[in-house]
């Protein structure tokens, strides 16, 4: 005979365990967030939104599996914790690491022109760089030197500036079509 565990209530035991996991496991997942640092609480990029996604996944676990006591929860938390922040040191230190994991932003449009094929790598619309744009103000595509999906997934409006020094496109990956037509301008210039 196969017996299923109750349904909507067992034992007054496991509301109470709960309810002391869920109070301690939030407070050990506060306190070691906050010595973690802001970097991880920062908006998320692809590395941090896995970062998330397990941390909340563990938690979950620690407070409702029975198989899953609050000390291995907590130490499972603190071994997720440690690996973001040893993994955003190496980012900081490596250009190369920083790009594995955090990714590289992607030029959507350049110098008023639509590129294709970023826009479809980054599942992206004309649309919403349109909208993007609007967003900051800005009436016409052809007066916007770029749109960069940054690693957070934001659409980011740059315009060209007319003091001298370095630009902020420096790390947007640069698709093959507008390295092309940025060559020919300055061939003709």
């Amino acid at each position: 005979m196969i017996t299923h565990p109750p349904f909507f209530f067992e034992s007054w035991y496991n509301v109470g365990r709960s309810i002391t996991l869920s109070v301690i496991g939030f407070a050990a997942l506060f306190t070691m967030l906050r010595v973690s640092g802001k970097r991880t609480l920062s908006k998320l990029n692809f590395f941090d939104f896995v970062f998330v996604v397990a941390v909340g996944s563990v938690f979950a676990a620690t407070i409702t599996s029975k198989d899953v006591t609050l000390v291995e929860g907590i130490a499972a938390l603190a071994t997720l914790i440690i690996i973001q922040i040893l993994l955003a040191a190496v980012a900081a230190r490596s250009r190369t690491a920083e790009r594995i994991i955090n990714g590289e932003p992607t030029l959507l449009l350049s110098h008023g022109r639509f590129l294709p094929s970023a826009l479809k790598k980054e599942h992206v619309t004309e649309e919403e760089v349109r909208a993007a744009i609007r967003a900051t103000g800005v009436t016409r595509v052809e007066d916007v030197d770029a749109v960069v999906m940054e690693n957070d997934g934001t659409l980011s409006v740059a315009w060209e500036s007319k003091k001298p020094g370095e630009t902020s496109l420096v790390d947007a990956k640069v698709p093959d079509e507008a390295r092309a037509e940025q060559r020919s301008k300055r061939a003709v210039r």
